[in-house]
């Protein structure tokens, strides 16, 4: 009996090490947050827009020209994993038609399962913050339902198809293929997707288009402000080249060199640090923004063709640069892109108002988290009695 027992307290030990893990691995993902985190604090709004990533340039090796990149393979499965935990807890704490506290889960020999076993265990297992968390994100969905319902606003099959698009476009999948073979390797499906990401996502996003109508004129100037950052069909280039040294005294040389009319090209081959481009001296092409260290695209942007920088300090080192062709962007009209113009104006709004906004529907709700700790208030320190002074004893 006495080994048995000690197996079982092993196994018993051996499962708590393996859950205490996971729930180790849940806390430090969700300090991480990802763009796409479900938290109330973030609304878990999808934005269109696929992240940026442009392609290296050719034969440079400074850390200026390296590209700047997502990786939308360390994102996903974070954002698969959110969606597994949201799902479950869903299923467990769901109330169904007509069912009570007491309604029968499971059975055994002189044991049954209740509703209220399952809640009482949710609870023990996500902790009082996380179970608040929970209850705010259900009353939000719910009070997103009832003024859907109020303004007639409906999720069409085109608005899922078009979420989902941005769904893929936004974590680099290609294919539906690519998605669903991502979620069926973390044995998600497509529906849990739509269920607990998609839809509830295209809810707040309609609402919020509805409470916040915007102008044609509006669409137009927001469109003027970005139509070369954000809706050009060809992005504006520049051809540049550069000289790398290591420190400010050297670069502040080799630009006294160059302002007495010293050949640019043949000081980057006798100067420049940078193996990539210094044969070429020092070209590295033609490169759009989102490729180079910002600093280095800052300084190369501003410059108009055949123009020289003052020395630029980077990551690795101190640049003088010199642009020598520019590619402008290609623009398309207002009108052949004004259902984007509206998309990316509507994101836009939502980064910066929909918290509020959301946090403003439960006040308007009178809603109230009855399991969120209220802060205790300080208690008041009772005015101190004056002691007589000497002179009055």
């Amino acid at each position: 009996m006495s080994d048995n027992n000690n197996e079982k307290d092993l196994q018993d030990n051996q499962q708590q090490s393996t859950n205490e893990a996971i729930e180790k691995e849940l806390e430090e993902a969700v300090e991480e947050r990802s763009p796409l985190d479900l938290g109330k604090a973030d609304v878990g709004v999808v934005t269109a827009g696929a992240p940026a990533g442009a392609p290296a340039v050719a034969g440079s090796v400074s850390a200026a020209a390296a590209p700047s990149r997502s990786s939308s393979a360390t994102i996903v499965p974070w954002v698969i994993a959110v969606i597994a935990v949201a799902a479950l807890v869903f299923v467990l704490i769901r109330n169904t038609s007509g069912a009570t506290g007491n309604e029968a889960l499971g059975q055994m020999d002189g044991y049954t399962i209740k509703k209220t076993d399952v809640y009482d265990e949710v609870k023990s297992r996500l902790g009082e913050d996380q179970l608040a968390a929970l209850v705010d994100d259900i009353a939000q969905s719910k009070i997103i339902e009832l003024e859907s319902e109020k303004a007639g606003i409906a999720v069409s099959d085109e608005d899922v198809k078009r979420e989902l698009d941005n769904f893929k476009k936004l974590y680099g999948f290609e294919t539906d293929e690519d998605m669903s073979v991502a979620l069926a390797q973390a044995g998600i499906t497509l529906e849990d997707l739509k269920a607990t990401q998609i839809l509830p996502n295209l809810k707040i996003k309609l609402l919020f288009e509805n409470k916040h109508p915007v102008t044609e004129d509006e669409l137009k100037t927001y469109f003027e402000d970005n139509k070369e950052s954000t809706f050009a069909t060809t992005p504006k280039e520049v051809k540049a080249s550069h000289i790398l040294v290591e420190t400010k005294e050297e670069a502040d040389a080799v630009l006294t060199e160059l302002k007495s009319g010293k050949d640019f090209a043949q000081l980057a081959k006798e100067k420049s640090l940078d193996p990539g481009s210094r044969e070429d001296g020092g070209d590295l092409g033609f490169f759009g923004r989102g490729v180079m260290n910002q600093r280095f695209e800052t300084a190369a942007f501003a410059l108009a063709k055949g123009e020289t920088s003052e020395v630029v300090e980077a990551d690795n080192g101190f640049h003088i640069i010199k642009v020598t062709d520019i590619q402008e962007a290609v623009v398309p009209e207002y009108d052949a892109v004004k259902s984007d113009v509206k998309q990316a104006y509507y994101d836009e709004k939502m980064g910066m108002e929909a918290t509020v906004w959301l946090a403003t529907l439960k006040t308007d709700r009178n809603f109230k988290n009855l399991v969120e700790k209220t802060p205790e208030a300080p208690a008041a320190s009772a005015p101190a009695s004056p002691e007589p002074s000497q002179a009055a004893q």
